[in-house]
């Protein structure tokens, strides 16, 4: 029984560390009940792993500043996983002459139905 106890204990700890988000990557949180809604955190998490981002990256969606760093006031996003059509990565060296210091962490570019 105690076994039991132990490993659904264990179960429910890790379920809950995989979606634990900071402060600034709930910026990032899509329009979704389900876990959809961590999608655009976890490619971020992955990109950042592999240097391609840095801790706070421009979010343009179709055309639209959405979130970056020193913004003050950021809305939600008002996407679903479901509506995204293409996601684009720029990296700040690149996107640092068009966005200035908005943009020195990177960017993403959705695009959407």
């Amino acid at each position: 029984m105690q076994k039991l106890i132990s490993i659904s204990l264990f179960a429910l700890l890790a379920s809950c560390s995989a979606n634990k988000i900071s402060v600034v990557e709930r910026n990032y949180l899509l329009n979704e009940k389900n876990n959809d809604k961590y999608y655009l955190i976890q490619f971020i998490r992955k990109s950042q792993k592999e240097n391609k981002l840095g801790e706070i990256p421009m979010l343009i969606i179709d055309g639209v500043p959405i979130y970056y760093f020193y913004k003050k006031d950021s809305e939600p996003i008002k996407i679903g996983r479901s509506q995204i059509i293409n996601i684009k990565i720029t990296e700040n060296t690149t996107c640092a002459h068009v966005f200035g210091a908005a943009c020195k962490y990177g960017l993403i570019t959705i695009k959407t139905y």
